[in-house]
């Protein structure tokens, strides 16, 4: 019981309050060249959008952050572990917003996770624990599809708010508007009936968040998202032989 009560506690770090356990959580989580305000947010969005155990789980053999300006249109980068960087290393822009920092986050844990399988899990191959370039390159286009579209279905099941600023891939959504593609998948995402009012909706976490984009996936409207010839569900057969 005393544990649980220290767990709890509530400590305040860099003007954000956290728990001992959320704190334990993010310690191997490295923010290298981030202003403290910029850090605070960051953390606070992580907390919000995935669970202590998830978090735990994305620290373990590190994981660095930096903020630094990024090309016209680029909010945020992820990059895998691989030859060159030692440790996986996400980037963002200084225009920080909630659906960009988990958008990266969820590309990391869709990484490391080895738990995960089905529309979850990476559609990038890890090869002695590394980035298997290879077949990146062999597979670029459908691996890319399918990769951007079920880390944004992933992405906006968890925030804990609908997005201010909608993702870019929900423009690559044909026959409908970005925005009522979005709005669409969140109240399915959430589990929510679509007569709801979207600024309703509430983000899910953990194994839950998980369960529902495999489950609600093939029904979104991101799953038609096209950055090549092919929808990103049939890249998604293609690259696990189901066409």
């Amino acid at each position: 019981m005393e544990r649980k009560a220290s767990d709890t506690e509530e400590i305040n770090y860099l003007g954000l309050a956290l728990t001992k356990k959320e704190l334990r959580a993010q310690r191997n989580i490295t923010f290298e060249d981030v202003a403290p305000k910029q850090q605070a947010f960051i953390r606070n969005v992580l907390r919000e959008s995935f669970t202590p155990n998830e978090l735990e789980m994305m620290g373990k053999g590190g994981l660095i952050v930096r903020v630094f300006p990024l090309e016209e249109g680029v909010y945020g980068e992820y990059r895998r572990k691989q030859k060159g960087i030692p440790v996986p290393l996400i980037i963002f822009d200084p225009d920080l917003n909630e659906d960009t920092i988990t958008h990266e986050f969820v590309h990391h844990a869709r990484t490391v996770d080895a738990t995960r399988t089905g529309f979850v899990k990476s559609a990038h191959r890890i090869k002695n624990g590394d980035h298997d370039d290879a077949y990146y390159y062999c597979n670029k286009q459908d691996i890319t599809n399918i990769e951007e579209a079920a880390t944004v279905a992933e992405t906006t099941t968890r925030t804990v708010r609908p997005a201010d600023k909608l993702s870019g891939y929900y423009f690559s959504v044909p026959e409908t508007s970005a925005k009522k593609a979005y709005e669409s998948d969140r109240k399915r995402l959430t589990g929510n009936e679509q007569s709801v009012d979207v600024s309703q909706t509430e983000g899910i976490k953990g194994k839950a968040a998980i369960n529902m984009v495999n489950k609600e996936f093939p029904r979104t409207h991101i799953a038609a998202m096209k950055l090549s010839e092919r929808t990103a569900l049939q890249s998604y057969d293609i690259l696990n032989n189901k066409s």
